[in-house]
């Protein structure tokens, strides 16, 4: 089964822009961060086939005089995923991809989509929010900061090991990531989740405030019922309004202050009092006692 992140690259992988500086853009992208030069050529990897596959249609888009080959590799990890490697023959010197100039907007995004899908991950949207494209330098890290900045997100860029992270990490500019490089299915998606995840947020909220309430309540008349009984073994004797309130604790052990006020007709307010007047002359007696 295919994690939420490759299945939004597997869904960015089908999308191509029509002009042709917006395609050069992507691929850019994803050569500067998913490949290395060796002789005069582009060494590609990627463990998702469907980005393999776009790296070659658009290699033959934007240098259509350059020559790929592509290559699978079983790894040797735990879980034996496959490997993707293509390797771009250009018949001329290689341009200078470092810093390429992005002035229209669309640039800018066709660049972050080819980052994304180079070496980016997003986390699934039920769990935490944090989107991350990983560079094996800090020029390209802060170069990817500097234009997500410009697009208006708040990119932080932080160093693991070798590797440079851009990341985002709040779930409104996740979304509006995924939903600018186009990944609507992937945004549905996140949004369904998200929604989700708020209404069970709220619902264990409600039920942890209901729990709260009835554990006090049955701690306040467990303490009620301890005056009473305390009051009543001495024959204390009380005004005829206490009494009223004993009488009705004693029949209803289990009920609410609210429950009980009802029953005979006040406040729960007023009815609070009252207990709280049966609570001091107990606590006097057990003084004395």
């Amino acid at each position: 089964m295919s994690s939420y992140a490759q299945d939004v690259k597997n869904e960015l992988s089908r999308k191509f822009d029509e002009a042709a500086e917006f395609l050069r853009a992507e691929l850019i992208a994803l050569l500067n961060i998913g490949a290395v030069d060796c002789d005069g050529r582009k060494d590609f990897s990627n463990s998702n086939a469907a980005v393999a596959r776009k790296v070659i249609t658009l290699t033959k888009k934007v240098f259509p005089e350059a020559r790929t080959e592509i290559a699978a590799v079983r790894t040797k990890k735990l879980r034996k995923t496959m490997k993707y490697f293509v390797r771009i023959f250009f018949t001329q010197s290689t341009e200078n991809f470092s810093a390429p100039d992005l002035h229209q907007r669309e640039e800018k995004i066709s660049y972050l989509r080819g980052a994304f899908l180079a070496g980016g991950s997003v986390n699934r949207p039920e769990s935490q929010y944090r989107l991350e494209i990983v560079s094996a330098n800090k020029d390209e890290a802060n170069f990817l900061k500097k234009i997500l900045t410009r697009l208006y997100f708040n990119p932080k860029v932080y160093q693991r090991g070798e590797n440079f992270v851009t990341y985002l990490r709040e779930g409104d500019a996740v979304c509006d990531f995924l939903g600018m490089i186009g990944a609507d299915e992937a945004v549905e998606r996140f949004e369904i989740a998200r929604n989700l995840k708020e209404v069970r947020l709220q619902v264990n909220r409600l039920l942890n405030c209901d729990a709260a309430g009835v554990n006090r309540a049955i701690d306040a008349a467990q303490r009620q019922l301890a005056d009473i009984r305390l009051l009543r073994r001495y024959r204390i004797k009380v005004s005829e309004c206490l009494a009223e309130a004993m009488k009705i604790r004693l029949e209803n052990p289990s009920s609410t202050t609210r429950e009980l006020a009802e029953k005979i007709f006040i406040t729960r307010e007023g009815l609070r009092n009252r207990f709280k007047k049966i609570h001091l002359i107990a606590e006097n007696l057990r003084q004395k006692k």
